[in-house]
């Protein structure tokens, strides 16, 4: 009877769930995106979205798809939508707040920007919190953007590139010529080099500071690393002037 009761026995395949199906296809759609097929990418999400129509991860990938795609008005609809679906979304109010800043939009972008990046458990909090210091010195709030930007530096000085740049803006607002430079250069190193105007605003603060051939070297590098382009007519510019 054991023996028999043994064979009888059947193993039940476990049942993929519409929400692990919908995941699947999202985490192939994000794959897609990196790759550079947005077409594949947004095949891929109409299936997720087929499967599981409340996955909020479904509409943000499709608003990074449309941000590739230079759709920001279709971007902040399909942001919009993961984060209705779920509020406390890091990843989609960190987007959605972007898009919002982009568009001018300051204070609803705040509200989403604040809810990312004061999230604790959030690892990209860096993001936002650059972003809501970028929209304090915009509007002048000096003050709140060197806090945030602070916050921004502290949570992640390996990426933060574009809260080193403009905290280096708010230094030299402030005379801080040292600290500026310092800044500046930090938003050039490692992960950062490509960032053309950091570049650009270093040679400019060495200038300030009355250190005219690092100044001249740093236009120069400028040029020869970013030629054929605004950057590089504008540090031409500067040579010129240069004592």
């Amino acid at each position: 009877m054991i023996a028999l009761s043994g064979c009888a026995s059947v193993t039940r395949k476990a049942q993929v769930s519409p929400s692990e199906r919908a995941r699947m296809y999202v985490q192939i759609a994000n794959a897609a995106l990196v790759e550079g097929d947005v077409t594949g990418s947004l095949e891929n999400l109409m299936k997720a979205e087929s499967e599981d129509p409340k996955y909020p991860e479904t509409y943000h990938t499709r608003a990074l798809a449309f941000i590739v795609r230079k759709e920001p008005n279709e971007a902040l609809r399909e942001a919009r939508r993961a984060v209705q679906l779920n509020p406390d979304y890091p990843e989609g109010n960190n987007t959605l707040g972007k898009l919002l800043m982009d568009a001018g939009r300051y204070k609803e972008a705040e509200t989403h920007l604040k809810r990312a990046g004061y999230n604790n458990l959030y690892r990209d909090s860096f993001k936002p919190l650059t972003s809501l210091g970028i929209i304090y010195y915009r509007k002048g709030e000096y003050k709140s953007a060197m806090s945030h930007l602070d916050r921004a530096i502290n949570s992640a000085p390996q990426f933060a590139c574009i809260a080193y740049y403009y905290r280096g803006h708010l230094q030299l607002r402030e005379s801080r010529v040292r600290e500026a430079v310092s800044d500046y250069d930090r938003a050039t190193r490692s992960l950062c080099a490509n960032f053309g105007d950091a570049h650009y605003a270093l040679g400019i603060a060495y200038v300030q500071s009355r250190q005219y051939d690092l100044a001249r070297k740093k236009f120069l590098e400028v040029q020869q690393r970013f030629p054929d382009t605004e950057l590089s007519e504008r540090a031409i510019g500067q040579l010129r002037y240069l004592p």
